[in-house]
């Protein structure tokens, strides 16, 4: 269907000239300022913020402010509905609302700022089920409820899944949800805190959750500032709280270098001989890699505290581990590695031997973290 009869089916279904011409404009463009929304239709400038306003209070649009006020087409769901219900040229006119929704990108900006907490569970969803290694999320009992779908998806595709969901009792809270199908560690937070999620080091999605007076979100399609709220989430709230569940089924995947680290480092110090293979990408040509070696030095500022796991904040700078694979040695960074040959992407712990148990760590074997489930590969 053409731009004009769009219009006149729009029309029909209720909205102004003004009110079709820039719903058309957003669903082609995507996330637009709403001067620019107003530059490419027929809605003067003048007018262009009461017409957006309009479309949002009719659950067309959204309207959120970053530099100036931007605009973007809500998911058509109401929309279609309506017009499939008026008939054969209200369909056609739904189809076409279909097909440019699904054309633009929902951002093609590095940080957005929305106006309503359902908007960020709605992207967090989206992501969720676009993701292809690792999940960060913290949320309480309803956005997690909201989210379970989404991530026993992930889960079937093998996505590391990390949850920590506010709450005192979830044992109850969530019997009724399978969480061997649902998430590998889930942690059960007794301070309320923000709605949060990590996906593939890239994208994130964040409201506060408990700023009723205030309430906003933030939409971030960005590698460094996902990083930074990756160690609010390790340090903030990960770290802090016990886990309720976890999945032991070998093999055992970390998605961070520290995590790995602050598992392994005191039974290497024992001794042991640790297989790994890494999944990843080479530092200097960002092309995916995959090594499987022997690790034969975990390099960190506190490498000679040897009273037990090293902590985050230990872990925080330097860190770096040696992998020798086939004869050839190589040095693997995390996140953001700069000066390594790997930037480690998925960590799978394949084997871990003792030749001869020693206890210089301080750490039995058999009271380390990673021991049970090290047993179970064997």
């Amino acid at each position: 269907m053409d731009r004009d009869r769009l219009q006149d089916a729009l029309q029909d279904a209720g909205l102004t000239a003004y009110q079709a011409d820039a719903y058309i404009t957003l669903l082609e463009q995507g996330m637009t300022p709403a001067v620019e929304v107003a530059n490419q239709c027929s809605v003067p400038v003048s007018q262009i913020y009461d017409t957006l306003r309009a479309l949002e209070r009719m659950d067309y649009v959204e309207t959120f402010d970053q530099d100036t006020l931007h605009a973007r087409p809500k998911e058509p769901i109401k929309v279609l509905s309506q017009l499939r219900s008026r008939g054969t040229l209200m369909n056609r006119a739904a189809d076409a609302v279909e097909d440019r929704w699904e054309q633009p990108a929902v951002n093609d900006h590095t940080v957005s700022v929305v106006k309503h907490e359902e908007t960020v569970v709605d992207r967090a969803r989206d992501l969720i089920r676009d993701a292809e290694s690792f999940i960060e999320l913290s949320a309480t009992v309803d956005q997690f409820r909201a989210l379970t779908n989404a991530l026993q998806e992930a889960c079937d595709r093998g996505v590391v899944t990390n949850v920590a969901v506010y709450g005192d009792d979830l044992t109850d809270e969530l019997a009724d949800i399978d969480l061997d199908e649902t998430v590998t560690e889930l942690r059960a937070c007794r301070i309320p805190g923000p709605f949060l999620l990590i996906a593939d080091r890239t994208q994130t999605c964040f409201t506060p959750n408990d700023w009723a007076n205030r309430p906003f979100g933030v939409l971030i399609d960005d590698y460094i500032l996902s990083f930074i709220f990756h160690w609010y989430f390790q340090t903030g709230v990960w770290a802090l709280w016990e886990t309720v569940y976890e999945d032991t089924d070998p093999p055992c995947v970390y998605m961070t270098l520290e995590e790995f680290v602050r598992d392994v480092a005191p039974l290497w110090a024992d001794g042991a001989n640790v297989a790994v293979t890494i999944e990843g990408t080479w530092v200097d040509t960002n092309d995916p890699c995959e090594i499987t070696g022997i690790v034969t030095d975990i390099a960190y500022p506190g490498v000679y505290r040897v009273d037990g796991r090293p902590s985050f904040e230990e872990l925080a700078g330097f860190l770096q581990l040696e992998v020798v694979a086939e004869d050839d040695r190589y040095s693997v960074g995390g996140w953001g590695a700069v000066y390594e040959d790997v930037e480690a992407v998925r960590i799978s712990l394949e084997a871990i031997e003792f030749d001869e148990p020693t206890s210089a760590s301080g750490v039995d074997a058999d009271d380390a973290p990673i021991a049970e489930r090290a047993s179970e590969d064997d």
